[in-house]
């Protein structure tokens, strides 16, 4: 139930197929807008495939339902039904978290999940350790669980909606990273409880050999409870295990790694106060088990690349620098974008809206941002709050990216940058905010080429 664009809906058809199960893959998409994902399987393998509905009988006859993490059980009409039946229900990470033989390090948060995933598969890649990533972050671990053994480490970045599915498992991760915490996704938790409640889940269940990391400049974050040994990451001046971030290098005191990196050995893209707290979260979450040499961390810091859509660097075209970050889906990741920047900047922002208060975001636009161009659901709210923090800012609502973008255009000069990180989601307007993140590199190619 539930192809998707991120993976693991691919993930789990191809592992069925696999083993030769009967499957019916149904989805709400269309054929045109699955087209990437369908590419990636056997669809003549299928028994059958549904699109653009979900019907009832599928969910009446069948032996096991798969559903996306993204659905919630209790208010969907076809998971019910198959509830009803005694049909049991599982998820892609429900799959592979009973079958994986390997380690796990659990990366969960609010924002910063996928760069503190990546740099932690990336410092353990580098340094020999066998290890793989998966989960929220877009590949799907599942197909290859077999090949995994008890030696190999997986590094699982995982959303609210994953752990919450999790829970039934009682999940047990050898090392659980907590990058933050922030209001989000109340459009699908019930509440602010219940989605600190299901991110705790990647903790509850840890014992004393079990490693926790968490946040301890997030005052909510720092007072959550675990079993395991805690360590911590942060500016803050505490003498017990992690990483402290200093004005100007990291001191690093855990149990397998001790010293100093100078933020001055970073690249250039990594040393800004948020990304601090991604490595500093990275470090930590290997200390206790990875003696890794200093000299190898920070060259394989200097190795490191981002994420697409992540503050990526999309082109400099007629001294305009611009920038991808359409990953930034919060409005915490959209005032760590504008903080990072070091040129007077044109944002474009705005989207889908998910019942989070953007006020404290649109108070921080007008002493980063020069102008902004607003989208999605989200604009005319949005453009409300500017002009109550700052009737001066330029600001203006469109009703597409093409349009906010050259407009955008007009506004940026020489020697400054426009930046999309929009805060918010991207459903209603794109597909995820892969789509939405090409788009705007696609718009940037075409003034390129003209």
């Amino acid at each position: 139930m539930g192809l998707g664009q991120f993976g693991g809906g691919v993930g789990v058809v191809r592992f069925l197929l696999e083993r030769e199960a009967q499957v019916t893959l149904t989805d709400l998409q269309t054929e045109e807008q699955l087209s990437e994902s369908l590419s990636k399987i056997d669809v003549n393998a299928l028994q059958q495939i549904v699109l653009g509905e979900h019907r009832e009988e599928d969910f009446r006859v069948a032996d096991l339902v798969v559903y996306s993490p993204g659905v919630i059980l209790a208010k969907n009409r076809f998971t019910q039904i198959a509830i009803d039946a005694g049909i049991p229900l599982t998820t892609e990470m429900n799959l592979f978290w009973e079958r994986c033989l390997a380690k796990k390090i659990v990366v969960t948060g609010t924002v910063g999940k996928s760069t503190t995933s990546t740099l932690i598969h990336h410092l353990l890649s580098s340094s020999g350790v066998p290890c793989r990533l998966g989960g929220n972050i877009g590949v799907s671990l599942l197909p290859e669980v077999d090949s995994l053994n008890s030696d190999d480490w997986v590094v699982l970045e995982l959303s609210s909606f994953q752990l919450g599915h999790l829970a039934t498992l009682k999940p047990r991760p050898e090392i659980a990273v907590v990058t933050n915490f922030h209001p989000n996704h109340l459009d699908w938790h019930d509440n602010l409880d219940d989605y600190r409640t299901a991110k705790q889940i990647a903790l509850q269940w840890q014992k004393e050999n079990d490693e926790t990391i968490l946040n301890d400049d997030d005052a909510d974050v720092c007072n959550w409870s675990s079993n395991g040994k805690r360590s911590g990451f942060g500016t803050g001046k505490s003498s017990g295990s992690g990483v402290r971030i200093l004005k100007d290098r990291f001191l690093i005191n855990t149990e397998c790694i001790r010293g100093e990196i100078a933020f001055d050995s970073l690249s250039t893209v990594l040393n800004q106060p948020h990304q601090h707290l991604n490595i500093g979260a990275a470090i930590a979450a290997l200390g206790s088990q990875f003696p890794i040499p200093i000299e190898k961390i920070i060259q394989s810091l200097q190795s490191f690349r981002f994420l697409p859509h992540r503050l990526e660097h999309v082109a400099e075209h007629e001294g305009i620098l611009f920038i991808n970050d359409s990953k930034a889906t919060t409005p915490e990741a959209t005032m760590a974008a504008l903080a990072s920047s070091t040129t007077p900047t044109v944002l474009i922002a705005g989207g889908a809206t998910k019942q989070v208060d953007l006020t404290e975001l649109c108070q921080v636009i007008p002493s980063k941002a020069k102008a902004v161009a607003l989208i999605g659901k989200t604009a005319s709210e949005m453009a409300r709050l500017l002009a109550k923090a700052d009737s001066n800012i330029i600001h203006s609502v469109h009703t597409d990216l093409r349009s906010a973008f050259h407009w955008s255009l007009n506004q940026v000069q020489p020697g400054e940058t426009l930046l999309l990180s929009p805060g918010c989601s991207s459903f209603g307007q794109f597909v995820n905010y892969e789509d939405r993140g090409n788009q705007f590199c696609k718009l940037v190619n075409e003034i390129k080429e003209t």
